[in-house]
Order: C-alpha cells, then structure tokens, then sequence
C-alpha cells in the first residue's frame, strides 16, 4: 500500500472518529464547559479476583443484552483516555473529551463490532494473560450468514480490576 494510501485512509478514519464524537455528544465544542454523570461501578459479580475470561462472559452477556450500564463499567478508561489524548497531542492539540464521553465511545464501539454476532451463542474458548494485560478469544455465529467468527477482547489491569480496551477484533474463522 502506498504512502499515499496509509495517508488517505487514516484521514478518513479521523474525520470518521470525529463525526462520532461529534454525533454521540462526547466531544465538547464553543468552550461550553460539560457536566458529566459518574462512571458506572465496576459490573456487579466481578471482583479483584475475577479472571479475565469471568470479565469477558459479563461483557458478551451485556453486549447479548444491550446492557450499557455494564458496558460502561467495563471500559479500560484510563487506557482509552490515554489513547485518545495521544491521538489530539499528535495534532498539536489538548483533548477536552471526558472519561464519560470516552466510554460511551468505547461501548459504542463494541456493540458496532458485536452487531455480526448472533445474540446468545458466543462462548469463551480461551485466555493468554501476560502479567497486567490479557487476551481472551470467544467465538460465535455470524448473524447472517451463520458462519463461526472469533472475537478477541484486550483487556488491562487498571485499579487492580480486569478492564475491557476500546476495539474489539472480529474476524470469520
């Protein structure tokens, strides 16, 4: 792929993620200052203890259910903080996009890559854990044409809990 291409793809990929910051409300805009509601606690059941394919069952059975306040409390928010100031520092600019606002993006996010799953027949087939962080694969039916995908979910430590990083992968097998 050409310069060129890497270029025009990842341009429309920023105007993409701006647009949905844009339409989801999670970017603030004319120096309004913005009132945020507290993240959801960590999902009810899930501890310090809980293992990384315990956290992965919760969030395929809220993504199952359309349970957001699940998803919420799930998001990796310092991590995808961190990712999303980098990406304004490497423009030259300060982000002013809340911990909120980056977790409703997260769960969004999720639920768009989990839309090619039909709802309830997902299930954990593993976990490779590398001291602080994890990757634990599922695999599930395609909604449409019935085929078997995998779904890989990143997880880090953050505060001691097992949390869920922005962008699920989901490929056919």
């Amino acid at each position: 792929m050409s310069r060129w291409c890497v270029v025009a793809v990842f341009a429309v990929f920023l105007c993409v993620f701006c647009s949905v910051l844009w339409m989801t409300g999670c970017a603030s805009g004319g120096g309004e200052e913005r009132t945020e509601a507290a993240l959801p606690a960590y999902p009810a059941g899930l501890s310090a203890e809980s293992s990384p394919q315990e956290v992965a069952e919760v969030l395929i059975s809220a993504l199952d259910e359309e349970d957001s306040q699940v998803l919420l409390g799930l998001v990796a928010i310092t991590h995808a903080v961190g990712e999303v100031d980098a990406i304004y520092r490497k423009y030259g600019r300060e982000s002013d996009t809340s911990p909120a606002a980056v977790a409703r993006l997260a769960a969004s996010g999720w639920a768009a890559t989990y839309a090619w799953f039909q709802p309830g027949a997902t299930r954990v087939t593993g976990e490779r854990v590398a001291g602080d962080t994890a990757i634990v694969d599922a695999e599930g039916v395609n909604s449409s044409t019935g085929t078997r995908r995998l779904l890989q979910i990143e997880m880090v430590r953050e505060d001691g809990l097992w949390k869920v990083k922005p962008g699920l992968q989901s490929r056919e097998l």
